[in-house]
């Protein structure tokens, strides 16, 4: 996530370059993508790399060490985790974890977790059927997309709406998302299957 935002002002910047006449054709389909690979790559191996890595080993380890404490708080964390950047790298931390631990045998964490990543598009979807006055035709359009995605485990189907309007979409999907890995890890909800749809997070089943 960072990258893509390092990579698209990067790009943006060098579009912006005063060049020679004979350089503008190929600086679209040759030169700005170059440089914004070396930048970028430059950035991330050497500056901000390491920082990220820092992050997301703190926040498995912060997992690892309350697995065997109260599972529903730790659901209520993963879920939070899970709708929080719908497939970013905090997403991913959680989703991890849970697919290590099914492989320590343990599967009543990746079944809270899988419950987390379905409801955000779920959620959106359905609240685009139930009060179709609040959101556009495009909106309207995506939440049926949403729908489908969320019911083969797709967060990101959520996204459009977060873009939109995060201040209110992404706390709502989080809450929604916590409550749901709750309930999940209170009915001791076990998922012992590992899938992986393309970038998404994982599969309902």
């Amino acid at each position: 996530m960072v990258a893509g935002f390092i990579a698209g002002y990067t790009a943006r910047w060098i579009k912006g370059w005063k060049v020679h006449k004979n350089l503008r054709p190929i600086m679209p389909i040759f030169v700005i993508p170059l440089l914004t690979s070396l930048i970028v790559g430059f950035l991330m191996i050497y500056v901000i790399g390491s920082p990220i890595s820092s992050l997301m080993n703190s926040l498995t380890n912060t997992l690892k060490s309350m697995s065997t404490g109260n599972s529903v708080v730790l659901a209520l964390i993963m879920g939070a985790m899970i709708a929080f950047d719908m497939g970013g790298p905090v997403n991913k931390v959680a989703f991890m974890f849970a697919a290590a631990m099914i492989g320590e045998g343990i599967a009543t964490i990746m079944g809270p977790v899988a419950v987390a990543i379905c409801i955000p598009p779920l959620g959106m979807g359905v609240a685009t059927l139930m009060n179709k006055k609040k959101y556009t035709k495009a909106e309207q359009e995506a939440g049926i997309g949403a729908i489908a995605m969320g019911l083969i485990g797709i967060t990101e189907g959520a996204i459009p709406f977060a873009a939109a309007d995060p201040l209110r979409v992404i706390p709502s999907i989080m809450t929604g998302s916590a409550i749901g890995a709750a309930i999940a890890a209170i009915g001791k909800v076990g998922d012992h299957a590992l899938t992986r749809w393309s970038n998404s997070s994982s599969s309902c089943g």
